[in-house]
């Protein structure tokens, strides 16, 4: 039983290594036909895609952006400050064990049930009592930050001050720049601020 196997033809009128556009694969079958590889038809032509003349925009329809085209569009801000080290610490009061810390962030709440600084155990602190945020130095340099401490209208008030008068009438304060070592009065419990 013989195999029939294609063969390629490599006579000297087939195959011109020199010319290979000329080369001819024959292929020969079982009958001994010779057989030659039909060529694709012809790709029609695309005509290249019209776009309409530019037009200046109307004032009252919107442009698309990147984001039309499918990009992302990414918004952005200032790079956040770097927050200077403080906190505040439990000097006395119910509020906490004296000389719990609180480290203060961009903004800080003080409060009995919200907030970062929690004073759970004091009954005369309000919910959300007061808060220290970071903001530029009014009158300072751009890049000069301080703490500013408010009260968030609270039932008891908060005071702030020395030592020696921060727990007077005179030092309730409903906005203030916070010093290093002032103490401040929230209900019955006193923190100091303490900044490095």
């Amino acid at each position: 039983m013989s195999e029939n196997r294609p063969t390629v033809d490599m006579n000297s009128s087939g195959f011109h290594p020199d010319n290979p556009e000329r080369a001819k694969t024959v292929m020969a079958g079982a009958t001994g036909q010779r057989v030659t590889p039909r060529s694709l038809p012809p790709q029609p032509s695309v005509p290249p895609a019209r776009t309409p003349p530019p037009s200046s925009p109307s004032p009252f329809q919107p442009t698309p952006g990147p984001a039309a085209a499918g990009g992302k569009t990414m918004l952005m801000s200032a790079p956040a400050p770097q927050i200077p080290l403080a906190w505040l610490g439990v000097v006395s009061g119910p509020g906490d064990k004296r000389g719990t810390t609180f480290v203060l962030g961009a903004e800080t709440v003080v409060g009995r049930a919200a907030g970062e600084a929690l004073l759970s155990g004091d009954k005369t602190i309000s919910s959300q009592h007061a808060k220290v945020r970071l903001e530029i130095k009014e009158g300072g340099a751009e890049d000069e930050h301080v703490f500013m401490l408010y009260d968030l209208a609270s039932a008891n008030g908060t005071y702030v001050g020395t030592r020696e008068n921060y727990h007077e009438e005179s030092s309730r304060v409903y906005r203030r720049e916070l010093r290093n070592g002032d103490h401040i009065l929230v209900g019955e419990t006193t923190l100091v601020f303490l900044q490095a």
